[in-house]
């Protein structure tokens, strides 16, 4: 069997004029069979049905999840939302049109602004007054599915258009068009967005670019709804005008010079008003530099480079004579600290003299005390030594004199002068001798 190309349910493509005939409405199907007199005849599945003169058209099925809801428009001009999960036949004698939306999923930092139709007033006549309408703002997290009497705020902001949609913060450089955002969830939460102010003038005529970058946040959505309709081209208009101010109050020099307070809140007293006005909070603004023509460029350029040269030589110039004075410093320095080495050292030297002096004295007095001790000590030795020789002298003596010996003979022959030499010759005739002495030297 081959491959067919036939669906598996039938739909409202399906439309066919039966005179004598059957069909059968499968499982999951549903049709819609107007008989000869006109008269409908709705047939869901399964089941078969005898035609006869007959027109038949199967019915489309439309199914809503979970997450979506089913858009339901009557004949008789009313409308419907019935959320998911639902599945329904598309009738066309009931139905004008039958779609499945998307429900709103919103986020912690997310809000719907949603209008409802007062009930008691749905059937007032066009003579009458403007039926009153309720504004309510729904906030996440949650799933959202309006009533057949609401419809969501559309919401067209200027904004940045990048590869064909629109976005809020943008890009460095870029350009904010009118209705180039669209959408309908606000971001509750502190949001940012590139802008660039051209065509700033300064006083000195001039002509540069500003780039920032503003942080803001969404406080009062009920104060934003009734002040304006396009919060970011109020924005982009104040900050225009401070800048403006700014720049015609400063030459193009002194803006230069100035740059820094581009990123305090004081110089944006037009903003921080109108965000108050539309209920925003500024959060900061911060700087992000500049852009001018290329000729003024240039000539900037050129001239912070011979004011650079210049301060570069002035630096030099300041650094050398720094350390000719260190270089002097240094030496000074180091003559004073050799004085004072020299002084120490002298000083030094002089203690080590005087004390070796010192020790020289300390040491001779200590060899002559020594010296004199063991002259005392010999003196009395011999002293000691001669009066017992004395002694013994004298007890000889008396020994002698006891022994009858005449001492001063014995005396004076002890004391007498003892020959130099002896000569004894021994003989036995008269000896003839002739001597010679030798005579002492």
């Amino acid at each position: 069997m081959g491959w067919t190309t036939k669906k598996t349910f039938r739909g409202g493509e399906y439309y066919a004029h039966v005179l004598c005939g059957k069909r059968t409405v499968k499982e999951g199907e549903c049709a819609a069979i107007w008989a000869a007199s006109g008269k409908r005849t709705i047939k869901p599945g399964p089941q078969r049905v005898r035609l006869w003169f007959s027109h038949v058209r199967f019915l489309d099925r439309h199914v809503a999840d979970q997450n979506q809801y089913l858009l339901i428009q009557y004949r008789d001009g009313g409308r419907e939302h019935r959320r998911g999960p639902v599945a329904l036949f598309f009738d066309p004698c009931v139905h004008e049109a039958m779609v499945s939306k998307d429900a709103y999923k919103l986020a912690a930092n997310e809000a719907l602004v949603v209008y409802r139709e007062a009930a008691d007033d749905v059937h007032c006549s066009s003579k009458e007054k403007g039926n009153e309408v309720v504004r309510s703002i729904v906030r996440g997290p949650a799933v959202y599915i309006p009533e057949a009497n609401e419809w969501v705020h559309e919401f067209s902001w200027h904004g940045s258009v990048a590869n064909g949609k629109g976005s809020q913060t943008g890009r460095p450089g870029d350009e904010k068009q009118p209705h180039a955002l669209n959408f309908q969830k606000l971001r509750c939460m502190p949001d940012q967005m590139y802008y660039t102010v051209k065509d700033v003038r300064t006083s000195d005529d001039a002509q540069i670019q500003i780039h920032l970058m503003v942080f803001y946040e969404l406080v009062n959505i009920e104060k934003m709804l009734d002040a304006t309709n396009d919060p970011i081209g109020d924005f982009i208009n104040a900050l225009s005008a401070d800048v403006m101010s700014f720049g015609a109050s400063n030459t193009y020099e002194s803006m230069l010079q100035r740059t820094a307070t581009l990123g305090h809140l004081d110089t944006y007293p037009t903003v921080i008003e109108r965000t108050k006005e539309c209920g925003f909070k500024l959060v900061k603004v911060v700087y992000r530099g500049y852009s001018t023509s290329n000729q003024l460029q240039t000539m900037h350029d050129n001239a912070m480079a011979e004011r650079t040269r210049l301060r570069l030589q002035q630096d030099t110039a300041l650094v050398a004579q720094e350390e000719q004075t260190m270089q002097l410093r240094c030496r000074q320095a180091r003559s004073h600290q050799e004085q004072e080495l020299a002084e120490t050292a002298a000083r030094q030297k002089f203690m080590i003299l005087t004390l070796e002096k010192e020790q020289e004295r300390k040491q001779r007095d200590e060899d002559h005390e020594m010296a004199l001790r063991h002259l005392m000590e010999k003196t009395e030795a011999e002293v000691k030594a001669a009066a017992l020789k004395n002694d013994e002298e004298l007890r000889r003596y008396e020994a002698l004199k006891r022994m009858g010996v005449d001492l001063t003979k014995y005396m004076c022959t002890v004391g007498d002068r003892q020959p130099d030499q002896h000569i004894r010759i021994d003989s036995a005739g008269p000896p003839t001798v002739h001597m010679e002495m030798a005579k002492k030297r």
